[in-house]
């Protein structure tokens, strides 16, 4: 990865928002199934729980990829951990890689669109865990497991301009905030 420039928290939610806050599907899953009243304060929640407002962001440009990000971890959310045994430890490479997960995700909308469209040019938010150097991903999963299962297949994939990712750092002091957040969850 490269550094492209520092940025703040408020650039990063704001973009996040630009590409999320008005997408029915999401305000439906903030209010009907997280039983928030928007977006914002659904998205805030989790914010909130990572500290993310009081870190430090950057961000870098993708080198490479179709190698990097399905190497990210997946977030700590429920829907996605429930997929493992051993919670906060695996990578979207490892997601379709387990058993019957990617037959799972094959046939879901956002990632068939993502695959069937050949083209990715999304950017992402992630935290870096400082203990053991690795990206954790907090938006973007569905497009990072599409990129993951592309590899294992060998779908070629565009990419219309460079990827960025927004990133902070966990300190190893604040490494419980993953699994509180877990714990914790998205709902109201």
């Amino acid at each position: 990865m490269k550094f492209i420039k520092k940025t703040t928290w408020q650039d990063v939610f704001q973009g996040w928002k630009d590409s999320e806050a008005d997408n029915p599907e999401w305000i439906y899953c903030a209010t009907k199934i997280k039983g928030w009243p928007n977006w914002e304060s659904w998205r805030n929640h989790t914010a909130t729980q990572l500290n993310l407002q009081n870190r430090n962001w950057n961000i870098y440009e993708f080198s490479n990829p179709l190698k990097e990000i399905p190497q990210m971890l997946v977030g700590p959310f429920s829907g996605w951990q429930s997929r493992f045994s051993k919670k906060n430890s695996a990578s979207f490479f490892d997601l379709v890689n387990s058993s019957g997960n990617q037959k799972q995700f094959i046939n879901y909308e956002k990632i068939v669109s993502i695959i069937d469209s050949q083209s990715f040019d999304a950017d992402l938010i992630g935290i870096i865990r400082e203990d053991i150097n690795r990206i954790v991903c907090i938006e973007g999963h569905h497009r990072a497991l599409a990129l993951a299962i592309a590899k294992k297949e060998g779908i070629k994939i565009s990419f219309k301009k460079p990827i960025h990712i927004a990133l902070a750092s966990l300190s190893k002091e604040d490494i419980f905030l993953i699994d509180k957040t877990l714990e914790r969850g998205t709902s109201k």
